[in-house]
């Protein structure tokens, strides 16, 4: 059941991902906390058990994006929201890109969804410890084949550390992004040289790590014997009917015409930024759309 706290988050989730990622990096489409003195305004909800009919979903939705969308300085949005299993509303709001007013569709518009990508490469991880090919608590070093970790006394990683952000290592972006195609290493090149140090115990303290979900990502390689991208595609997006999505960077043809514009924003200006590689894929590079997104909210609420 959808209720009116649940609608309030996924709307919030959206609106604070699109200020950060929409169509390029976290770093665009972005202001200063001095800058955001904003609150956000929230339309009242009649149905208080959740909604079922999408004509008075809309109203509320249109009603909150009206208020919010020009002040908090978002160019285009795009909610789905789901109920028993099927689409119940899917709307876009403003622009994928403001230069040409192309206005953003959800079933067609191409945002990245930063590192929302860390539940499909958990997913896909989980995909290989049902098969018997991971175990979530041995050492993930006797999976790796491109890398590996070194001997630490605080003892092994794990693929339950991985993926819940407790193997304990130390956390930088610095070099995690790059404008310059050149620039963009294989996955097992990027892992091998920005190694970060072990500074907590595994399994005792949550810190949030990229590099970890970057590591899942190499070991579905190397387990599977499939590129990361490709196996995410042939075993959750192409099941799932999600063929607008893709770890792919940059785009393949077919989805790159449809990517929203990532912009810089000072004092209500929007300044168009550039296509930023992201060097820890599985992390966070995950194209797609919002109906796309959808399927794959569906599949995981139906278990």
């Amino acid at each position: 059941m959808i209720n009116h706290k649940s609608i309030l988050k996924l709307i919030l989730a959206c609106l604070l991902f699109l200020v950060t990622a929409l169509g390029g990096t976290p770093a665009l489409a972005t202001q200063s906390a001095e800058a955001f003195p904003h609150t956000i305004s929230v339309p009242e909800l009649s149905v208080a058990s959740g909604p079922s009919d999408p004509a008075d979903l809309e109203i509320f939705l249109d009603e909150f994006f009206a208020q919010n969308m020009d002040e908090l300085n978002i160019p285009g949005a795009a909610v789905v929201v789901v109920k028993d299993g099927d689409i119940l509303l899917s709307k876009g709001y403003g622009f994928a890109n403001l230069e040409q007013q192309i206005p953003v569709d959800p079933a067609q518009t191409i945002m990245r969804y930063a590192s929302t990508s860390k539940l499909l490469t958990a997913t896909a991880a989980m995909q290989l410890v049902e098969q018997g090919l991971l175990d979530l608590d041995a050492d993930v070093n006797q999976y790796l084949t491109e890398v590996q970790l070194p001997d630490d006394p605080s003892g092994p990683v794990t693929l339950r550390q991985l993926l819940t952000h407790t193997a304990g290592f130390e956390n930088s972006v610095i070099g995690t992004v790059t404008l310059d195609p050149n620039a963009y290493l294989p996955l097992e090149e990027h892992l091998a040289s920005n190694m970060p140090e072990r500074v907590l115990e595994p399994g005792t303290v949550h810190s949030y790590s990229n590099y970890s979900f970057a590591l899942v990502g190499q070991l579905i390689e190397d387990v599977s014997g499939t590129p990361f991208a490709q196996y995410v595609d042939e075993k959750i997006l192409q099941p799932l009917g999600m063929a607008r999505s893709t770890f792919e960077q940059p785009l393949p043809p077919g989805l790159a015409e449809d990517l929203a514009v990532g912009y810089f924003v000072t004092d209500g200006s929007y300044e168009p930024g550039g296509y930023v590689f992201d060097q820890e894929p599985p992390a966070g590079s995950l194209s797609s759309t919002a109906e796309d997104m959808a399927r794959f909210m569906i599949a995981h609420l139906q278990d």
